[in-house]
């Protein structure tokens, strides 16, 4: 079993692992004795397999092919945020049936088509590929969860974002208006630059 987990780059389905003659006992034992890790519904992990830095966004990235890293997680991938969050925060666009996790902890957003399309950049962290919100459209996403997030946690984003050299002020206006927080952001940036 481990076997044909890494040559599949640590992740394999279900279905895969029983093409190759492993049997569903074995894969219920893998689990017991911790060898793989269950992400969701027929998805597993390696657990042996090393681990890289934001392995939990890759592991999602797997998982969840169409979701985005947003919110919390960005802002503190971005270190514009002294909080480090224990669940990792995922964009997925509104109808999107929402899949069920079991590991890494995470948290669901359900963003419209619009303003789910705007602003994805792709990192790469080890061999993985991993969408997730530029710095300036996560603030404007902060701002507009600030009633779930916390006011003080948008306004800390943005003022990191503000102390650094590369900040591009109409980018982040241009993004506040897709996420509908314009009129906001402009009184925060008139209060804070």
């Amino acid at each position: 079993m481990d076997r044909a987990i890494k040559t599949q780059n640590g992740f394999i389905s279900t279905k895969e692992l029983l093409k190759q003659g492993i049997h569903q006992r074995d894969i219920k034992s893998g689990k017991e004795q911790n060898t793989i890790v269950r992400i969701k519904r027929g998805c597993y992990r390696a657990s042996d397999v090393p681990v890289i830095s934001y392995q939990g966004f890759a592991d999602l990235t797997y998982a969840v092919p169409e979701g985005v890293v947003c919110l919390l997680s960005a802002l503190s991938y971005y270190e514009l945020t002294t909080f480090n969050p224990s669940v990792i925060s995922m964009a997925i666009c509104r109808g999107v049936r929402q899949p069920k996790i079991e590991y890494p902890p995470v948290k669901f957003y359900h963003f419209s088509s619009k303003q789910f399309k705007a602003g994805i950049d792709e990192i790469k962290t080890g061999k993985y590929k991993i969408k997730i919100y530029c710095p300036e459209k996560t603030i404007c996403d902060c701002f507009r969860y600030r009633n779930k997030l916390g006011i003080d946690m948008a306004k800390e984003g943005l003022d990191e974002y503000l102390k650094r050299k590369n900040r591009d002020l109409e980018k982040l206006l241009y993004y506040a208006e897709i996420c509908r927080v314009k009129p906001l952001m402009r009184t925060w940036l008139e209060a804070m630059v």
